[in-house]
């Protein structure tokens, strides 16, 4: 009985370290979620006018081999501490900083977007391995907000997407502070004529080529001050595409007792002087900048967009005024002009005589296009060279090649060869899709198989995208 009685203790024994080794194992399973500031601090973050933007990185730990997703959601809108009821909305946003993660899917936008209640910011990939992103938090147009503090919290959720694990949680802390001194409408106002924050100017269109902002100063300074603009960053457009820096222009005028920055000047990302009140701050109470563009025709086509910000320099302090929206519409252009010699829309050979030296008749071809895609240009001749009786003179008399106007793309007929009738591909374009320009030479030898006479054929041309 002893032996037996052992016997039973052990496998006891061991059907319960069974027992408990399971879930012991599963205890051991990471799914986390935390966050740090990419500038350093608490776990607060703090925005102000000469801090609009700050990061926070977040940090997934998991090694449950389940896709997951991370989230944000508003726990506490933006309010002011003195002023209950009044929240910051619209003005506070947040991208994605592309290429921050690893492995999965950022999902949230690289342009600024105003932070809704919620929002999917990641998922991982299939295998759920751990990563980590950036995100950039800030404060656009604070002239537009009200002197004050203001608090809020942001709910960050990662979530199995299948599993048993559970979610994770993370609370974010955010201050916004906007300080009196820095407040935008002191004693500037700037705005276009019609009230309106956006700056638009289109070339093609009569009532946009030029764009005015008006700058109002209301009441009086005690000290002398100067009035300056930059541009955020160049006019880009939603491709990437920028446009170079002597596309746009200002001039200022309507200033009388201050000194206005005199002259067409290209508009830069680095601040310029627009205006200085006099020695004693006697100012001007109404200022215009007319904004104007040069030639685009270089440009790709699109939307081009930025931001023109205007600061008060006061005792050797910049502070911010306004800003406003800057959109530069830059419409397509794909046309194709023909220049024939002696601006006749036909080939033309006249007076021809047996044995006469060879007659030349040139086409000049010029390709206008800003839609950045390759291009084709295509002669079609319908005819022979016949004069008004009917007669052809025979092909091997009739040649052309085309030559370079300092082409950029590729010409297939650099050689003098016979002219046919139908199609021929004349010009390819380079992979750029670039305006170009180039010639085309028709040449007419006569010999006594030629009757004497005017004779001409119909050219058609045509530009096809590739």
């Amino acid at each position: 009985m002893k032996q037996a009685t052992a016997s039973i203790k052990i496998t006891l024994f061991s059907l319960i370290f069974l027992y408990f080794f399971i879930p012991f194992s599963s205890a051991l399973a990471v799914f986390d979620l935390s966050y740090n500031l990419t500038e350093g601090g608490t776990n607060r973050l703090e925005l102000d006018q000469k801090n609009q933007y700050k990061g926070v990185r977040l940090n997934i730990s998991s090694d449950i081999s389940v896709r997951y997703e991370v989230s944000q959601r508003i726990v506490q809108q933006l309010e002011s501490r003195d002023k209950p009821g009044l929240s910051i909305r619209d003005n506070f946003v947040f991208r994605g900083l592309r290429g921050s993660n690893r492995f999965g899917d950022l999902r949230a936008s690289s342009a600024d977007t105003p932070l809704r209640q919620e929002e999917l910011l990641y998922v991982s990939s299939v295998s759920g391995n751990s990563d980590s992103f950036t995100l950039v938090y800030g404060i656009i147009r604070p002239e537009e907000l009200e002197p004050g503090d203001y608090y809020g919290r942001i709910a960050f959720t990662l979530n199995p997407m299948g599993g048993t694990v559970q979610q994770a949680t993370q609370i974010l802390e955010v201050h916004v502070s906007i300080s009196r001194e820095q407040a935008a409408k002191q004693q500037i106002e700037i705005t276009t004529p019609t009230g309106s924050k956006r700056v638009v100017l289109n070339p093609k269109k009569d009532l946009t080529r030029a764009a005015s902002v008006i700058i109002k100063v209301n009441g009086k300074f005690k000290q002398p001050f100067t009035i300056k603009q930059a541009l955020i960053q160049p006019p880009e457009s939603l491709d990437g595409e920028r446009l170079s820096s002597n596309a746009l222009s200002f001039a200022v005028k309507d200033a009388v007792k201050g000194a206005p920055f005199s002259g067409l000047v290209s508009l830069t990302a680095f601040p310029q002087n627009i205006y200085k009140s006099a020695p004693d701050a006697e100012t001007d109470n109404n200022i215009t900048v007319v904004y104007s563009l040069g030639d685009l025709s270089q440009q790709k086509a699109g939307k081009y967009r930025t931001r023109i910000q205007y600061l008060l320099e006061q005792a050797g302090v910049e502070s911010r005024i306004e800003s406003l929206e800057l959109d530069i519409e830059n419409d397509p252009v794909f046309d194709l002009v023909v220049v024939p010699q002696d601006n006749k829309y036909i080939v033309e050979f006249r007076g021809l005589k047996p044995k006469s030296p060879p007659q030349i008749n040139e086409v000049v071809i010029e390709i206008k296009t800003n839609l950045g895609k390759r291009y084709q240009v295509v002669q079609d001749i319908s005819s022979e060279l016949r004069n008004k009786e009917g007669r052809a003179i025979p092909g091997q008399f009739f040649n052309f090649e085309t030559r370079s106007l300092d082409t950029k793309g590729k010409l297939n007929f650099p050689v003098k060869q016979q002219v046919k009738s139908g199609g021929s591909t004349l010009f390819i374009s380079d992979e750029k899709g670039s305006p170009d320009k180039f010639k085309v030479i028709y040449e007419l030898g006569c010999s006594e198989e030629v009757q004497p006479g005017d004779y001409s054929a119909n050219v058609a041309y045509s530009l096809l995208e590739i």
